[in-house]
């Protein structure tokens, strides 16, 4: 009876071993360079560090990331400036299986130039920036 006793809390202690070391491993994955295609033709490219918590575009803009085992979210304010828009935020988050991805106006929207539907696209694995060192 004690053997069968102690063989479960083994068992039961693997098992939670095992959900938290899955979890902690994807969270904490290397710098990942995506290259996403918007469904209105406007392609970005991305470099994802999940460590340092920042996603970075190519073209311009530093971005706060949340790391989940299911997806990237990025988010940032923007100013429209001129255009009557004013400060937005933005929040874009990349479906890590699919690559599927979704931006949005999440807040802050002051006047009725923006809407909050949301702009999608797909995303694809890229080559490391030039001038990247890891």
């Amino acid at each position: 009876m004690l053997n069968t006793r102690m063989g479960k809390r083994f068992l039961l202690f693997g098992v939670v071993v095992m959900s938290v070391t899955s979890t902690s491993a994807a969270l904490a994955q290397a710098v990942v360079f995506l290259e996403c295609t918007y469904f209105n033709g406007r392609v970005e490219r991305i470099k994802i560090d999940p460590k340092a918590k920042t996603a970075d575009h190519l073209n311009g803009g530093t971005f706060g990331l949340e790391v989940s085992e299911r997806f990237y979210t990025l988010t940032t304010e923007f100013d429209f400036g001129a255009s009557g828009g004013g400060v937005v935020d933005i929040e874009t988050k990349i479906d890590r299986r699919s690559q599927q991805l979704t931006s949005r106006i999440a807040g802050r929207t002051t006047s009725g130039f923006f809407t909050k539907y949301p702009l999608g696209g797909m995303c694809s694995e890229d080559q490391p920036w030039r001038g990247t060192a890891f």
